[in-house]
């Protein structure tokens, strides 16, 4: 079954680029044990090579962008992230929105009725290395496995805050991984309780179909049979919002959409008599 699954991983702390993570981990524990880490394989040089696909749409920001502020990371609690010389990087990720308003790591999902989704024996990887958690964003099919891996020197733990899956607050020593099987739907946060700045998010997706959005905001779904579809647009920081897509023949947008996502008003509290 074609389908794409784009993870738009972070660019690596500590000045070492790390690529996007979704290989394959043979060899699999049973979930939580602790384990030596094994390297995923890496696909960044063959999707650099492949030529750029068609956009299908882009997501933009609607409104004023507010200034992006950089991730408080104490020099105490940054110890033994990072080689000496060398320091987490501080971008903050919740929201990334290019020069002209494209809104990166949108998550893009369509649910096309009879296709059935072959859940991957290989976890997907979500890795711990310069203090921050690659990638940022990853987006797995309900019923898949995540490992998470730690590629640093010091020791991390992953809490996972979720509402429908099983909670998750583990220890991952150095060169260790631990692993989680999501059963449910729903975007689910990860954080590092001994690291605060660190966090994340695994989506788990209820679809046949799914992507995110790139760093100018566009997106595009291979394998979509021809007709009109559904689109689901996720934000962990602009929320939800829906579009229709309509393919033809050849598996292309007959006219591509542009979906604009604002940052949530605040409710006015009402006074009290």
């Amino acid at each position: 079954m074609n389908r794409l699954q784009t993870q738009m991983g972070l660019v690596g702390g500590c000045a070492l680029a790390a690529a996007l993570l979704t290989g394959a981990l043979y060899g699999a524990p049973a979930p939580q044990e602790e384990v030596p880490a094994k390297t995923p394989v890496q696909e960044a040089a063959k999707d650099a090579a492949a030529p750029a696909k068609a956009s299908m749409g882009r997501v933009i920001f609607d409104g004023e962008v507010p200034e992006a502020k950089p991730l408080e990371i104490p020099a105490t609690a940054a110890a033994g992230c990072c080689p000496d010389g060398e320091s987490v990087k501080s971008e903050n990720l919740s929201l990334v929105v290019s020069k002209d308003g494209g809104i990166q790591n949108v998550v893009v999902t369509v649910k096309v009725e009879g296709v059935k989704v072959e859940i991957p024996e290989e976890p997907y990887v979500m890795d711990q290395k310069g203090c921050r958690f690659i990638p940022h964003m990853l987006v797995v099919p309900k019923g898949a496995t995540v490992a998470f891996l730690n590629s640093d020197e010091t020791s991390h733990n992953v809490h996972l805050l979720p509402l429908a899956n099983a909670p998750l607050n583990q220890t991952v020593t150095a060169g260790k991984r631990i692993e989680r099987k999501f059963t449910e739907a729903e975007p689910v946060k990860v954080t590092c309780d001994m690291h605060t700045w660190m966090n994340s998010f695994v989506y788990v997706a209820d679809a046949t179909h799914w992507t995110l959005t790139d760093a100018d905001g566009h997106f595009s779904l291979d394998g979509l049979p021809a007709g009109s579809h559904e689109v689901q647009f996720w934000h962990e920081t602009l929320g939800k919002k829906k579009a229709t897509v309509v393919v033809d023949e050849n598996g292309k947008a007959a006219a591509p959409v542009e979906v604009k996502l604002a940052m949530k008003k605040k409710k006015k509290r009402g006074r009290r008599r």
